[in-house]
């Protein structure tokens, strides 16, 4: 399986938009500068950021950090702690002296002091208070944050003295400082750029992501720390977003913007990115062969080395850049020096799985990552049960294609397998016999129309024809396991324990909670069998005992209350469902809720149960007065 993190080997073929970037960034004349990623959630935006980090990583005039702000902004002003990482940064260089140390100070003072001019409003609390911004508003804990970084980089051998050192400018630095925000700014973006230069650093390179993550407030917090603060001399920005998030970041920062100037939300974003790249997506080519990259890291135990020197040697295998070069099987055995039997089988997934996902998943790395993860857990879950010599991968990749896009049809074979004695699908049978041409492995059939549960367009009716041509054929294929492993419960495929669909909306309807969705559903409720009844209200009770909390009414029990009512039969089961809850954590509801009860058997058990709440001593007083009122009522 694969993990969701950034990776620095190149399945997407990405290195040359880094590579692009990063030539940008050493031409001097284009700093400062701002670069932005734009591409989907998912479409490899922080792995390019970690391909530009990787090439810079060895060039000593060049510091490159990566800030990531959905991380920063539960905690404190993002803006404030952009410029603090910043500032850290650049102080961390080996190289740095006493020079670059007080510069460093006087700039977390500036933060500090626009972090306090920020929520006071400007100097109005210094002139309401008679006290210092910087008091107010969190100087000590930016001391604590810096003072072991200062410490370390003025520590001197023996014998020597230190002109500055923290101790002695700690109180200098709680004066306030008369002047106006506009100043301070120009103070920060002047010291800032001078430390870059006592730094020894040429290049300033700041990797921004996830910045789509963020809430609103904090995207514009960071978008204003660049163009206000930190767009200096020798500074570069890389922003990896999502245009559609930044702009409604931009809407909900300005929303009496009128309609007349809808366009400003671009605008926006393009006055700061000089330099926009949006990440394309995937091809059905380009999927199919990311497939197969993931399919081989996964074969060769992520052998990071080795799966890059297979990229490698297939990005130079192609004539020009743009090359519809297919990775084959007979390519990579080539490069791994011999055949493999289990890695041609795995590598013939990515056959059937390449033109649907890159359509329907509209060609995302993240997403296609995540199927595929599921794939495998499912078949790591067959192996748990005994049944790996029952679960065929590319079976269980066929049916897990019709799950994902097909939901409706998917629902059909469940149907089919569950009350099929030989694990067969009716549905299955009837989709694959429209097939225009034979299916390899498949019993000939004649021509049918599909039946389907309910009425499909021209566009998924082709889908469904394209999904039944994949191999292997499924038409004669015991379904049962592959239905057992892919449940989020165990199915027995006994008769009667899975809810069939036709008491779906009736079961959506009670777990809402809301009586007005229950009455919808009255003459459904009433018209139920005792094993409908029973089944629906088992399905039910499942949903209710997983709830924390029952000092308010669980949704679910609800439901099961109106079920009850239309049901009298399962009156005693519903008590014995409220007997397996701690008592102490019941709420006064409890003492109105089941006075509704008719018959011998669930009266029985209701005052059995009130009975045992009265004298339990961690019932509260007032549950226990509405409990005997019930008893009276009895």
């Amino acid at each position: 399986m694969w993990n969701d993190k950034e990776t620095n080997v190149d399945l997407l073929g990405h290195r040359r938009i880094a590579q692009t970037i990063v030539e940008i960034l050493r031409e001097e004349e284009l700093r400062p500068l701002t670069v932005g990623i734009h591409g989907s959630w998912g479409a490899g935006k922080t792995s390019i950021l970690s391909l530009i980090e990787a090439e810079l990583k060895d060039d000593d005039t060049t510091l490159c950090l990566t800030f990531n702000g959905w991380l920063y902004q539960g905690y404190d002003d993002t803006k404030s702690a952009l410029m603090e990482a910043v500032v850290h940064a650049l102080l961390s260089r080996r190289s740095v002296g006493a020079s670059a140390v007080a510069m460093g100070k006087r700039l977390f003072k500036r933060i500090n002091w626009l972090k306090a001019a920020k929520v006071a409003g400007s100097l109005a609390m210094t002139a309401a208070t008679g006290m210092s911004p910087a008091a107010l508003f969190g100087l000590p804990g930016l001391l604590a944050s810096a003072k072991d970084l200062f410490a370390d980089k003025e520590a001197k051998p023996a014998g020597t003295t230190v002109n500055v050192t923290v101790e002695a400018e700690e109180e200098d630095w709680l004066k306030p400082e008369q002047a106006t925000v506009p100043a301070q700014i120009q103070a920060f973006r002047d010291e800032l750029q001078a430390l870059i230069k006592e730094a020894g650093v040429e290049r300033l390179v700041v990797l921004v992501d996830d910045l789509d993550r963020c809430l609103p407030t904090s995207v514009i917090d960071i978008l204003e720390a660049v163009k206000l603060f930190l767009f200096v001399e020798g500074s570069a920005f890389i922003l990896a977003t999502d245009e559609q998030m930044i702009e409604y970041a931009v809407r909900r920062h300005f929303p009496d913007l009128p309609v007349s100037q809808a366009e400003y939300t671009k605008h926006y974003l393009e006055k700061l990115i000089q330099i926009p790249i949006r990440v394309p997506s995937l091809n059905a080519l380009q999927t199919q062969n990311y497939i197969r990259f993931l399919l081989l890291q996964n074969h060769l135990q992520h052998d990071k080395a080795r799966l890059a020197e297979i990229c490698t040697a297939f990005e130079q295998a192609r004539e020009t850049p743009y090359d519809n070069k297919e990775l084959t099987y007979a390519f990579i055995t080539e490069q791994l020096g011999g055949s493999n039997q289990d890695l041609r089988n795995i590598l013939n997934v990515a056959e059937q799985l390449g033109s649907t996902l890159a359509k329907e998943l509209r060609g995302n790395p993240r997403n296609v990552k995540r199927f595929l993860n599921t794939l495998f857990m499912r078949q790591r879950v067959a192996r748990i049960y005994g049944l790996e010599q029952k679960v065929q991968l590319d079976v269980l990749a066929k049916l897990m294609l019709l799950e994902r896009f097909h939901a409706e049809q998917y629902e059909a074979v469940v149907a089919d397998v569950t009350a099929a004695t030989d694990g067969r699908s009716a549905t299955v049978q009837q989709l694959e016999a429209t097939d225009p041409e034979p299916v390899a492995d498949a019993k000939p059939k004649a021509k049918s129309k599909p039946v389907t549960p309910a009425a499909t367009a021209p566009a998924v009716e082709e889908e469904l024809r394209q999904w039944a041509q994949f191999a292997p054929a499924l038409a004669e294929v015991d379904l049962r396991p592959y239905i057992f492993i892919s449940r989020e419960r165990v199915l027995s495929f006994q008769p009667g324990e899975e809810l069939p669909p036709a008491l779906m909306p009736l079961y959506q309807a009670l777990l809402t909670g809301v009586r007005m969705q229950f009455v919808k559903h009255e003459a459904d409720a009433k018209a139920l069998t005792p094993s409908q009844a029973r089944l629906l209200f088992e399905q039910l009770q499942r949903e209710a005992v997983t709830t924390g909390d029952w000092q308010t009414v669980p949704k679910a029990v609800d439901g099961l209350v109106y079920l009850v009512q239309q049901q009298s039969a399962l009156e005693a089961p519903l008590i014995a469902m409220m007997n397996s809850v701690a008592a102490k954590d019941l709420g006064v509801w409890v003492g109105t809720k089941f006075g509704f009860f008719t018959t011998p058997d669930g009266k029985a058990a209701r005052r059995t149960f009130l009975a045992n709440l009265q004298q339990d001593p961690q019932v509260s007083g007032t549950l226990k007065t509405l409990l005997s009122q019930m008893q009276t009522a009895d």
